[in-house]
């Protein structure tokens, strides 16, 4: 029944519209406080497929890892925002997100592990929360190969947790991580990356499957270059039945500073610059052109559209979506 005025004096009437009856009866409820959000799973419909971000934790961002961060400036932005300035850090989400074609099963990274940090490692939770099994994912897509988007490639023991999926990546993503030369290079804690990068895919080497950026997979999905954060690094261009969405990974990862303020940077950036002027251009083509957009460090679930103020940017959450 649709309520109106007229049925709700009736109510009111009754006294089952009256809040001063409830303060008066006694409460049978459990009142303990859970402390613990209860699913890690949303769902939008775009078009003919269905979008399900799986969220895998969260974890705080040292303010030291980005580059151009300034407190003030920080606490300034996060006041827009109605927040609290954080002066250890923004806390971010870790997202996957698991797209169903209607003929494909397709995951869009993996997250990360549970011997990271105790507030990651969900991802398998979630999807099995969303009522999806491991065996039946046809393509894993990785954005690239960093720990927080293949790491539930494998269990502890190292074996493959998709056992008939295969893993999709690109040329230079590839190339990069496997280049013995440029790991024998790098410091301690960037040969680090190189070996879970391959540590991580080593299980699937029967099934790698290496594509050209800018290129369509299956129907409706599109694989788009992105480089700066890793020299390989893609979104996942989504279209369907006229609706469109840009799964960009990793082009923000502290959405509640750095819409703001676009020019700052993260350590993990291999090429900072390019990372910069990737970000850029994206946020102001989507700005532009109103795509709806997604992100693995987007405040979850991670769904909405990007507009323009001045030179900085602000982020719209999409709703819920009430016709699931």
């Amino acid at each position: 029944m649709k309520p109106t005025r007229r049925t709700f004096l009736k109510l009111s009437a009754t006294g089952l519209a009256t809040p001063a009856i409830l303060m008066s009866t006694p409460s049978l409820a459990n009142t303990t406080k859970r402390n613990k959000q209860i699913t890690g799973v949303n769902r939008m419909q775009l078009g003919n497929f269905e979008v399900s971000a799986l969220l895998d934790g969260a974890l705080t961002v040292n303010p030291e890892l980005i580059t151009g961060y300034d407190e003030a400036t920080a606490a300034k932005t996060l006041s827009h925002q109605h927040l609290p300035a954080a002066p250890d850090g923004p806390v971010i989400p870790v997202t996957g997100y698991l797209v169903n074609t209607g003929d494909k099963l397709i995951a869009i990274d993996s997250g990360t592990t549970d011997n990271f940090v105790d507030t990651l490692g969900n991802y398998h939770t979630s999807l099995a929360n969303a009522g999806v099994s491991v065996d039946q994912i046809d393509h894993v897509i990785a954005t690239h190969l960093h720990l927080d988007h293949i790491g539930g490639l494998t269990d502890g023991k190292g074996n493959a947790m998709f056992p008939n999926a295969d893993i999709i990546t690109n040329q230079v993503e590839w190339d990069f991580w496997h280049n013995d030369t440029l790991r024998s290079q790098s410091s301690d804690m960037v040969k680090s990356f190189f070996d879970i990068a391959q540590t991580q895919t080593e299980p699937y080497s029967d099934r790698i499957t290496i594509v050209k950026q800018n290129t369509e997979v299956v129907p409706g999905v599109e694989l788009v270059s992105l480089p700066g954060h890793t020299p390989g690094h893609m979104g996942v261009h989504l279209r369907s039945n006229g609706d469109e969405l840009l799964i960009w990974g990793d082009i923000i990862h502290a959405p509640k500073l750095q819409f703001e303020n676009p020019d700052w940077t993260i350590a993990f950036d291999i090429d900072q610059n390019v990372a910069r002027k990737t970000r850029t251009r994206l946020l102001d083509q989507v700005a532009t052109d109103g795509i709806k957009v997604a992100g693995m460090h987007l405040d979850f679930p991670g769904f909405g559209h990007v507009t323009r103020s001045g030179n900085q940017y602000r982020f719209e959450q999409t709703a819920w979506d009430y016709n699931l």
